[in-house]
């Protein structure tokens, strides 16, 4: 007999809830990492000076070079000196730490004084959830577009937001995380990475002698504008119909929340709400005078805003900026900011919560860098690439075939760049010789990247989202861990994968550009 929609509902819940329980039984973040790093050790010693030789490509469009990577045992002299000399720099510039540090400061800031429950209040408070959910799924679907820092960035907004709508932050937190890291594969704009990519295929296409001339940063858009669409959509069904239910309601708010919970705005935060958007407006008028002239300092040396500028890449700061100059706006209007010397005893207390996570950075740092320096993640993808070029596979199974072997990589390795600067070289002449362009080839690459990448668990991400579910945890009986963001993002990795599969049969089917002048197949 057939299962009934309950019944399939249910069994889903089963599983994810299965994947928390289990993943939540695996030591404390710290401790794991720990783990990690001595298991790092192990596999460098048993596999000590195996080699992989294979052809480097450049992410700058310049010729690669034949590489030969070697296994290193991380017993040695050179890299134990470097880490007991160097582990203080190993672990403040840990990227994920430093990024989130800055910007948890302002939003802290804004959070306290109560802005963001305020702005709910005045805009989308009383909406649907669903066009919440659709909202914040957009966004940070595109927020990849800003690299790490604006995934990051819009996760730590989402769960503000939730909170002050009274959704479980959790929601957010997950929704925000999931969505920015399926962004990779499907944007309505061009990124950093698609710089990266197109460089890197222009390097390997230029050796090789292939024509050059559809390979550009605008190789995937009109397929990822399309994915980042249908997403919206789909990461809005799975919010509502699955994550919400398994993640349940906020328990309590005031654990976390600051600010009145009255549905209507008071005179004085009307007030304090105008003097804000007043300030917002100054403050993103000035930085587009600023961006005006060709030689202005957030401008390309070619005079350039986007893809890869330094306004893009300064998205940081003027994201700390902005909630700096809002937040004290608004808490000096209302008087939450009683004075200018309550403004570091907040920003002290906004940096709390980032206490939990500076301590899970330590080992997570050490265990990043550990791991890369073994060159076991380099050998490991280098060695699968060529199996692939000699499994005999062929047609759109070959494709779907690369697509999993990218999810497969993920476990190992994180860098998108890295990865395809290993597997260009090979999987773009191997599939260019059956018919099939270097933009398709890097379409499939970049799904099973994307798609996966919320539950790659060796990201440095995890550790940071365990610290900001900690931070917003309205459940006192509820102790968050790696297994709640594996199986939070689990629907979201899973409906990705499957929806840009299938929209990519569709685009095989009828063989339709991938962007602009961009052919699927080689005519």
């Amino acid at each position: 007999m057939e299962k009934t929609k309950e019944e399939k509902k249910g069994l889903f819940f089963r599983f994810i809830n299965g994947v928390e329980v289990i993943g939540n039984k695996l030591p404390h973040p710290f401790y794991l990492f720990t783990i990690l790093i001595v298991v790092a050790i192990v596999l460098s010693v048993i596999f000590a000076g195996v080699s992989v030789t294979y052809e480097s490509a450049s992410s700058k469009g310049t010729g690669g070079e034949i590489v030969t990577v070697t296994i290193k045992n991380l017993l040695n002299k050179e890299t134990i000196n470097y880490v007991t000399q160097n582990l203080y720099s190993i672990y403040y510039n840990f990227s994920p730490m430093m990024m989130m540090g800055l910007l948890m400061l302002s939003i802290g800031l804004a959070e306290q004084v109560g802005l963001f429950g305020a702005f709910i209040k005045r805009t989308i408070a009383g909406v649907r959830p669903a066009f919440v959910f659709a909202i914040v799924s957009f966004i940070a679907i595109n927020a990849n577009t800003a690299s790490n820092a604006g995934i990051l960035g819009c996760t730590a907004v989402a769960a503000a937001v939730f909170a002050s709508m009274g959704y479980n932050p959790w929601l957010g937190i997950i929704l925000a995380y999931a969505a920015g890291n399926a962004g990779m594969s499907a944007n309505v704009f061009v990124g950093n990475l698609d710089v990266l990519l197109s460089g890197i295929n222009e390097s390997v296409c230029s050796s090789l002698g292939i024509d050059t001339s559809t390979v550009h940063v605008l190789q995937n858009w009109y397929f990822m504008f399309a994915c980042a669409i249908i997403l919206t959509v789909v990461f809005t069904v799975v919010t509502t119909k699955f994550v919400r239910g398994f993640i349940g309601e906020a328990k309590d708010l005031s654990l976390i929340q600051i600010g009145s919970s009255d549905k209507d705005l008071s005179p004085l935060e009307h007030k304090a709400l105008r003097n804000t958007a007043i300030a917002a407006v100054i403050y993103l008028a000035l930085l587009v005078i600023i961006c005006i002239p060709q030689n202005s300092v957030f401008r390309a040396d070619d005079g350039s805003l986007v893809p890869n500028s330094p306004l893009l890449k300064s998205v940081l700061t003027l994201l700390f900026l902005f909630f700096m100059v809002t937040g004290i706006a608004y808490g000096r209007t209302t008087g939450a900011l009683k004075d200018w010397n309550s403004l570091p005893k907040m920003l002290a207390g906004s940096i709390n919560s980032m206490v939990n996570f500076m301590v899970i950075a330590l080992p997570a740092s050490l265990f990043i860098y550990l791991f890369n320096a073994s060159n076991i993640p380099t050998a490991l993808g280098a060695a699968g690439a060529e199996w692939i070029k000699t499994s005999g596979i062929n047609g759109f199974g070959l494709i779907v075939f690369i697509v999993f072997f990218s999810t497969f990589l993920n476990l190992f390795m994180t860098s998108g760049s890295s990865k395809w600067m290993i597997l260009a070289p090979i999987l773009i002449p191997m599939l260019y010789a059956i018919g099939f362009s270097p933009a398709l080839t890097t379409v499939a690459y970049r799904i099973g990247d994307s798609a996966t990448n919320a539950i790659a668990p060796i990201s440095s991400d995890v550790a940071l989202i365990v610290g900001l579910l900690g931070k917003y945890n309205t459940d006192k009986s509820k102790t968050p861990g790696m297994g709640t963001v594996f199986a939070g993002c689990m629907p979201y990795a899973i409906a990705t994968m499957i929806t840009e599969l299938l929209i990519l049969g569709v685009w095989w089917a009828f063989n339709l550009p991938l962007g602009p002048g961009v052919t699927m197949f080689i005519k």
